[in-house]
Protein backbone atom coordinates (compact mmCIF):
# COMPACT_ATOMS: atom_id res chain seq x y z
CA UNK A 1 0.00 0.00 0.00
CA UNK A 2 2.83 2.41 0.70
CA UNK A 3 4.08 2.50 -2.88
CA UNK A 4 0.59 2.79 -4.33
CA UNK A 5 -0.66 5.43 -1.91
CA UNK A 6 0.86 8.43 -3.69
CA UNK A 7 -0.68 7.34 -6.99
CA UNK A 8 -4.05 6.77 -5.34
CA UNK A 9 -3.96 10.19 -3.69
CA UNK A 10 -3.09 11.81 -7.01
CA UNK A 11 -6.17 10.20 -8.55
CA UNK A 12 -8.30 11.38 -5.63
CA UNK A 13 -7.01 14.92 -6.20
CA UNK A 14 -8.13 14.84 -9.84
CA UNK A 15 -11.71 13.65 -9.25
CA UNK A 16 -13.52 16.21 -7.04
CA UNK A 17 -13.92 19.95 -7.57
CA UNK A 18 -11.12 21.96 -5.95
CA UNK A 19 -13.26 23.08 -3.00
CA UNK A 20 -14.17 19.49 -2.09
CA UNK A 21 -10.68 18.02 -2.30
CA UNK A 22 -10.12 17.87 1.48
CA UNK A 23 -13.43 16.07 1.94
CA UNK A 24 -12.46 13.61 -0.80
CA UNK A 25 -9.17 12.88 0.96
CA UNK A 26 -11.02 12.30 4.24
CA UNK A 27 -13.52 9.95 2.63
CA UNK A 28 -10.67 8.17 0.85
CA UNK A 29 -8.78 7.65 4.12
CA UNK A 30 -11.91 6.37 5.87
CA UNK A 31 -12.74 3.93 3.09
CA UNK A 32 -9.15 2.65 2.91
CA UNK A 33 -9.08 2.13 6.68
CA UNK A 34 -12.43 0.32 6.79
CA UNK A 35 -11.53 -1.81 3.77
CA UNK A 36 -8.18 -2.75 5.31
CA UNK A 37 -9.89 -3.88 8.50
CA UNK A 38 -12.59 -5.83 6.64
CA UNK A 39 -10.07 -7.32 4.21
CA UNK A 40 -7.79 -8.49 6.99
CA UNK A 41 -10.68 -10.13 8.81
CA UNK A 42 -11.91 -11.80 5.63
CA UNK A 43 -8.47 -13.09 4.68
CA UNK A 44 -7.92 -14.43 8.19
CA UNK A 45 -11.24 -16.25 8.21
CA UNK A 46 -10.81 -17.68 4.71
CA UNK A 47 -7.21 -18.70 5.35
CA UNK A 48 -8.40 -20.77 8.29
CA UNK A 49 -11.11 -22.30 6.13
CA UNK A 50 -9.58 -23.02 2.72
CA UNK A 51 -6.70 -21.57 0.69
CA UNK A 52 -8.34 -22.28 -2.72
CA UNK A 53 -11.49 -20.47 -1.57
CA UNK A 54 -9.30 -17.58 -0.38
CA UNK A 55 -7.62 -17.39 -3.81
CA UNK A 56 -10.98 -17.40 -5.59
CA UNK A 57 -12.49 -14.69 -3.38
CA UNK A 58 -9.41 -12.46 -3.70
CA UNK A 59 -9.43 -12.83 -7.51
CA UNK A 60 -13.16 -12.01 -7.65
CA UNK A 61 -12.79 -8.92 -5.47
CA UNK A 62 -9.88 -7.65 -7.55
CA UNK A 63 -11.91 -8.19 -10.72
CA UNK A 64 -14.85 -6.27 -9.27
CA UNK A 65 -12.54 -3.43 -8.25
CA UNK A 66 -11.63 -2.82 -11.90
CA UNK A 67 -15.19 -1.82 -12.89
CA UNK A 68 -15.28 1.53 -11.03
CA UNK A 69 -11.77 2.30 -12.23
CA UNK A 70 -12.66 1.83 -15.88
CA UNK A 71 -16.01 3.61 -15.49
CA UNK A 72 -14.37 6.65 -13.90
CA UNK A 73 -11.60 6.82 -16.48
CA UNK A 74 -13.99 6.43 -19.42
CA UNK A 75 -16.21 9.27 -18.16
CA UNK A 76 -13.18 11.60 -17.92
CA UNK A 77 -11.92 10.76 -21.43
Amino acid sequence: MGIEESTLRANVADLPPTGRRATAYGVFAGVVGAASLAGGALVGALCSHSIPVLDTVVAAIRGLALAPLFTTRLRRA
